[in-house]
């Protein structure tokens, strides 16, 4: 081998074992030197959150509890440019949100503790119930062929709707009851989150359900988990009651603080010092690697976390 090219292979040898060190000190490389910044205030949106293609917002109004269900009435669209208008109105307190890359949109609308419509509403406005599952279908995601998963507080299932609307329980365990947050992981396991016992859960292709981590002391009264999403290896998830967000691996279930001091404030900065009231929803936008948070405390706010790989 010529000296050049020895040369060469030792330099690529060393950039790999510093980009293996790197990725070992970030677990996915995500650099903790990251700030929140608000990107809208004085906002009504204060559940779910999902991003389409062309990083525009989406965000649930559930409102205020009244009775059985939220007082809210609308979907809330946040464009690139920070503009606020209605995507949605006419909805009955609108949990969970997803959108696929046709333009339709998924939401959990006119839950009463007993049951719910998955309601698909088309880019020209057309609403269609895909389904109506007993308990309280809470959170949503999409699989690449548009298939809907619902997580389900009020009982122990995970539904799985086609695209043609057919019904089944994809998944059945006593741990899934009180679960909201719900994504896929790169490996196409469904990794939910328990809102009543701070339990992240994944569920694997043949529906088994196993316990990733269970985020210690942050369950207030029944609040623990908002939403959750997954980046890499990472699990993000709100707790909604302590104003902070988690970070939890999905390698090893290790589980930290990522985010916020605990103080119910909306103040931005550095990851460390920034502070959330109330954080509820999440999301992350896969193209401009960012997380969006809604809150539920406050007068309501949508933050934005770049994460810097």
């Amino acid at each position: 081998m010529k000296r050049s090219t020895k040369i060469k292979a030792f330099i690529f040898c060393i950039a790999v074992a510093f980009c293996t060190i790197l990725s070992s000190c970030h677990g996915d490389g995500i650099d903790p030197d990251v700030e929140v910044e608000t990107v809208v205030s004085d906002f009504a949106g204060n559940d779910a959150v999902s991003v389409d293609r062309r990083g525009n917002v989406f965000v649930s109004e559930y409102g205020q509890f009244e009775n059985t269900g939220g007082n809210g009435t609308r979907i809330l669209k946040i464009n690139k440019q920070g503009d606020v208008s209605e995507f949605i109105t006419g909805l009955i307190g609108p949990l969970g949100n997803a959108i696929d890359n046709q333009g339709n949109f998924y939401v959990n609308n006119a839950n009463n503790t007993a049951r719910g419509d998955v309601l698909k509403v088309t880019p020209n406005g057309d609403r269609i119930v895909l389904a109506t599952i007993d308990g309280w279908p809470s959170g949503l995601t999409l699989d690449y062929k548009n298939n809907i998963y619902v997580s389900n507080f009020a009982t122990p299932t995970v539904h799985k709707i086609t695209p043609d609307g057919e019904v089944s329980v994809y998944a059945s365990d006593p741990r899934l009851a009180g679960c909201v947050g719900i994504d896929f992981d790169r490996k196409g396991n469904l990794v939910v989150s328990n809102f009543s016992t701070a339990d992240i859960l994944s569920i694997s292709t043949d529906g088994s359900v196993s316990l990733v981590a269970t985020i210690p002391d942050i369950v207030v009264n029944g609040f623990g988990i908002g939403y959750s999403t997954v980046v890499g290896n990472s699990v993000f998830a709100t707790g909604i009651a302590v104003n902070k967000i988690f970070r939890v691996s999905l390698q090893d279930g290790k589980v930290e603080e990522f985010a916020g001091t605990g103080d119910a404030a909306t103040i931005d900065g550095p990851i460390e010092e920034a502070s959330f009231n109330g954080p509820n929803g999440i999301t992350s936008d896969k193209y401009e690697r960012a997380l969006y948070i809604s809150e539920f405390g406050g007068s309501g706010s949508v933050r934005k976390i770049k994460l810097k790989y």
